[in-house]
């Protein structure tokens, strides 16, 4: 399907004559961190092939998003746009040997005011905890980041953030591997515990004022990181956003149709549980790997469950 053409995503009225398109939500990515590692080709690409009067909106997604208030061509390149909307991801495991390339969680969290400002509303940034973990570590037991949530969630509900994406690491055969390279390997989750953890998530998300979406979890209520009804109700000009499902995604995912522009780059982050194509880094095990884990949150979420 061609970009440019406006005939090709027009419908044929009763009358005979064609309604207006809907113009395109761009995503970017879900792919790749494309703000954080690649920010000179995201301006190129929306410069080059995605006309500000074709676009609805364009859908961010960033672990390391500095480069959307310190990088002149991105801020440009994207300020051509009616609306950006900006999914977050703070995990609590950046700068750790999980996350090696994503900054730490202090040092993004204290952009969202910022971030805020930049895409015009708290409605516009969608917080993602995503995905928790449960790891074994040698010498270490069982790891998991779900101890972070609530000092990532407090600090978003502060900057009036409402909404939070959660799922649960998907040990594809990839990943299994990658881990194992480094002396992890996955933990199970039963039935009862995920119960357990799905609860106190959405109990801790309610008392700071905030909603739990999952992400592709079974068991829980589709939902949708790309809302064509959302983004149309967030637009400037209230112009309606494509809201047919999105084709080519897993079975419970919901969300509305968009081009992601992302490619299968090696991604810097080097995230060891992504499933796309992280950039390999030398293996580390043993008291290396134990004192490279993420710090335990300054908040004693845990005690709060």
């Amino acid at each position: 399907m061609s970009f440019l053409n406006p005939i090709e995503n027009s419908s044929l009225s009763a009358a005979g004559s064609y309604d207006p398109p809907f113009l395109k939500v761009i995503s970017a990515s879900r792919r790749l961190e494309m703000v954080g590692f690649f920010p000179e080709k995201l301006a190129a690409f929306l410069r080059n092939r995605c006309p500000p009067d074709r676009v609805h909106s364009v859908v961010l997604w960033s672990k390391s998003p500095a480069h959307l208030l310190s990088h002149d061509g991105l801020r440009h390149a994207l300020s051509r746009y009616e609306q950006i909307f900006l999914h977050l991801t703070v995990t609590g495991m950046g700068g750790g040997v999980l996350e090696p390339g994503i900054p730490d969680p202090a040092s993004v969290l204290s952009l969202l005011p910022d971030l805020i400002r930049f895409t015009g509303s708290a409605e516009r940034i969608r917080l993602r905890f995503d995905p928790i973990v449960h790891l074994g570590i040698p010498g270490k037991g069982t790891y998991s980041n779900i101890r972070s949530f609530t000092h990532v969630a407090r600090a978003a509900s502060r900057a009036g953030i409402r909404h939070v994406v959660v799922s649960w690491m998907a040990a594809y055969p990839k990943v299994i591997r990658c881990l194992a390279k480094h002396g992890i390997h996955v933990k199970e989750v039963l039935p009862g515990k995920w119960q357990e953890e799905a609860g106190w998530l959405e109990n801790t998300a309610g008392r700071l004022g905030m909603t739990v979406h999952g992400c592709c979890v079974p068991g829980w209520p589709v939902s949708r990181c790309i809302d064509g009804e959302l983004l149309t109700r967030l637009h400037p000009r209230l112009l309606p956003a494509p809201i047919q499902k999105a084709g080519g995604q897993r079975l419970h995912c919901g969300c509305t149709a968009s081009w992601d522009i992302g490619w299968y780059l090696a991604c810097p982050g080097g995230c060891l549980y992504c499933y796309a194509n992280p950039l390999r880094r030398k293996p580390v095990s043993g008291p290396v790997l134990s004192k490279n884990l993420p710090s335990k949150p300054s908040v004693r979420a845990v005690d709060d469950r």
